[in-house]
């Protein structure tokens, strides 16, 4: 009896020992597979699908992410210099401190995005949706976002020197202490917006619409505000040292005389 049992036990150990080792292996491979099916895995390409991904840091200067879905991403501290990002979808993401000068992303959506403290500058933002989006101390030196929607975006202490805002929609931003000093903000729409202590020096103004505008301590010395609309906008404080306010609808809503400097005539 004992010689029968020691022979199956003989017989049986190999077998576990096989059927565990099996085990494993399933489980490696199991394992291997999932993490090569994971879409965050897949290297940056046209119309990859990193939604809800973890690319903090990520090294991804110059890289193609044309119509990108990246939704709801963590992108914080990246390096998207140079980066091609047209028609991408950034809805949510995280790209604060994020490093985008020089990029392309025409029609980009960063609705609700966090891009406070990024670098934009001389990107090309033109007919981005940056509703809602955090952009407060971001640097957009130069930055071309005409015809973008901002509606309701946070810009409060953010450079847009040189920035172009041509037809942009700025309509309940905050740009409290923004620096738009020598932008084109032609026919763009700040209408309710916070521009408390905002530096619009030399800036083009023409045609933009300022009207409910909070406009207090604003500097517009040397700006262009040639048919701007101005009405019902708190000006208290503001500067308006040689400001061309030709044909201006200024805050009591009469219309500046041609030939208006400094003064609404």
């Amino acid at each position: 009896m004992t010689t029968f049992l020691q022979t199956q036990a003989s017989i049986s150990s190999p077998y576990k020992l096989s059927t565990s080792i099996n085990v494993v292996l399933l489980v490696i491979f199991a394992f291997q597979n999932a993490n090569a099916q994971d879409p965050c895995n897949d290297p940056p390409q046209k119309r990859v699908n990193w939604s809800g991904c973890d690319k903090q840091n990520a090294a991804l200067e110059g890289a193609n992410l044309r119509e990108a879905v990246l939704a709801g991403a963590n992108l914080s501290h990246a390096n998207l210099e140079k980066a091609n990002l047209n028609e991408a979808d950034l809805g949510f993401a995280n790209l604060s401190n994020v490093n985008l000068a020089k990029s392309k992303a025409k029609s980009i959506r960063l609705v609700n995005a966090n891009l406070e403290k990024a670098n934009l500058n001389q990107a090309r933002f033109s007919h981005a949706q940056l509703d809602r989006a955090n952009l407060k101390q971001a640097q957009l030196i130069g930055t071309q976002l005409n015809g973008s929607h901002l509606y309701d975006a946070n810009l409060e202490q953010a450079n847009l020197s040189q920035a172009n805002l041509n037809q942009a929609n700025l309509e309940q931003a905050n740009l409290t202490q923004a620096n738009l000093k020598d932008s084109n903000l032609a026919e763009a729409i700040f209408s309710h917006a916070n521009l408390e202590e905002a530096n619009l020096q030399r800036a083009n103004l023409s045609k933009a619409k300022l009207n409910n505008a909070n406009l207090v301590d604003a500097n517009f010395n040397g700006a262009n505000l040639t048919g701007a609309d101005l009405s019902n906008a708190d000006i208290t404080g503001a500067t308006f040292q040689n400001a061309i306010l030709d044909y201006t609808l200024w805050t009591n809503r009469k219309r500046c005389r041609p030939g208006s400097v400094g003064q609404c005539k």
